[in-house]
């Protein structure tokens, strides 16, 4: 009796133990990228989500895997994932949806837009599900540009009006087809949303010169230099950054932006080196990254020795660019060497339009004893920032600053201009009219001061 039971209990033991072998034999194994080509830290985070997917098959650590690999661009390997993802959860909208997107960065548009068109075909009417259908009607009208075929990406744009990157695709057409006077409306409704949108600027001023309206194409001149990226065209592509973050390298680079401000200096300095040397064999970016986040880290620590080191590595990868010259200054001026900082910073501001960097030069040339030399510098960091809150509209800082600016150095042409920009944007116009006739006192070659001078009516 005693022998039947430990008999029938090992036959269900074996069986209980083929059953989990057959399962875990029929698994699918997740098909990735060569380890070879792929960033190692990226490597070394991914094997978790790997492990997971291999013992528990379930789709939401499908979804992660895929998410990882869509996020550093390995889309027909992501494909995989979500394609697994789906199979598992066939009611999943979100796995179908990034198999739609990785169908359309690898190429295959025509699948890519069935794909979309049969999750359009299952919403329902909450709000959620109308932002869906927007942003798919919106990826399938890109699907129709890329293949060409124009009527139908125009007649896909026409059915998302409530979809700002839509209506920017569908009056890009009509004006591409000459249909101005359908176009501007279409505009000008757009610009009533975003006042500030420098892609519906750009086209508002398109039409305007394909319509031949002088007077206009000037006012949107006048108020494309203050306009801005607000309207994202790829809006598809933005989910995918989150994920490039938390992984690999990059999720190292992110790590350090936010720690160097009040982390550790020695530890820091200790990984950062750790990640250089890991980096040594690749060419990758990031190498590069990794040596300015070190410069960061040892100026910080006033370690001017291992700056102009860390220098030399980056000007043997080829780089050397006014933020490197102005760390070269800085290390130059901790060891005495003023004349030979001042002259890299001389550089250095030739190279670059950063107000900050033109007031860090200077700095550095006050104590190298170039008093006018700083001075200039100084006048124009302070132009550069005027500037600045100028495009972002706020024009009673950039009035502030501009002023600050010409007090250091008056002579200077492009501050009586810049002023009167900023004049002319307060609707001060006789301010305006005065500032460009005393910049064009100190440059008569100055086209601009001249131009803008010829739209005054007296």
């Amino acid at each position: 009796m005693l022998f039947r039971s430990l008999l029938l209990i090992f036959v269900a033991e074996c069986l209980i133990c083929g059953y989990t072998l057959v399962q875990r034999a029929s698994r699918p194994a997740p098909v990735l990228p060569d380890a070879r080509l792929m960033d190692p830290l990226f490597v070394e985070d991914i094997q978790p989500l790997v492990a997971e997917v291999t013992d528990q098959n379930s789709a939401y650590d499908w979804m992660l895997l895929g998410e990882a690999l869509l996020g550093q661009g390995y889309y027909s390997h992501a494909e995989l994932c979500f394609a697994q993802a789906a199979e598992l959860m066939p009611e999943s909208r979100l796995a179908e949806s990034r198999i739609a997107y990785c169908q359309e960065r690898t190429g295959r548009t025509t699948p890519s837009t069935q794909t979309y068109r049969e999750l359009l075909a299952t919403l329902d009417n909450s709000r959620e599900a109308q932002r869906e259908q927007m942003q798919t009607r919106y990826e399938i009208g890109r699907n129709f540009l890329r293949e060409e075929e124009i009527e139908q990406a125009e007649q896909i744009f026409r059915e998302n009006p409530g979809f700002l990157p839509a209506r920017y695709q569908l009056a890009k057409l009509l004006i591409r087809s000459d249909r101005i006077e359908e176009a501007l409306p279409l505009i000008e409704e757009s610009l009533q949303r975003v006042p500030r949108s420098l892609k519906f600027r750009k086209l508002e001023l398109q039409a305007y010169r394909k319509a031949g309206d002088d007077q206009k194409v000037a006012r949107t001149l006048l108020m494309l230099e203050r306009a801005k990226h607000s309207v994202p065209l790829h809006p598809g592509s933005t989910f995918i950054e989150p994920f490039r973050l938390q992984y690999g390298i990059d999720r190292r680079v992110e790590a350090f932006n936010q720690r160097i401000a009040g982390g550790d200096l020695d530890q820091l300095a200790e990984e950062l080196e750790a990640l250089i040397a890991l980096t040594e064999e690749r060419a990758t970016t990031h190498r590069a990254i990794f040596l300015m986040r070190l410069l960061e880290v040892d100026l910080q620590r006033k370690r001017s020795e291992r700056m102009l080191q860390t220098i030399a590595q980056l000007n043997e990868l080829g780089i050397q660019n006014a933020e490197i010259l102005l760390y070269e200054a800085r290390a130059q001026g901790m060891q005495g060497n003023w004349q030979q900082a001042a002259a890299l910073v001389r550089r250095a501001s030739l190279m670059s339009k950063d107000p900050e960097l033109h007031l860090a030069a200077a700095e550095i040339l006050e104590q190298a004893d170039e008093g006018a030399a700083a001075k200039t510098e100084r006048a124009l960091g302070l132009r550069l920032q005027a500037m600045n809150h100028y495009r972002e509209d706020q024009l009673n800082e950039a009035l502030e600053l501009i002023q600050k600016s010409m007090t250091l150095n008056p002579n200077d042409a492009q501050t009586w201009y810049d002023r009167g920009m900023i004049q002319l944007a307060q609707g001060n116009q006789e301010a305006a009219r005065a500032d460009f006739q005393a910049c064009l006192e100190r440059d008569p070659l100055h086209g601009r001061a001249s131009e803008r001078l010829t739209t005054f009516v007296d």
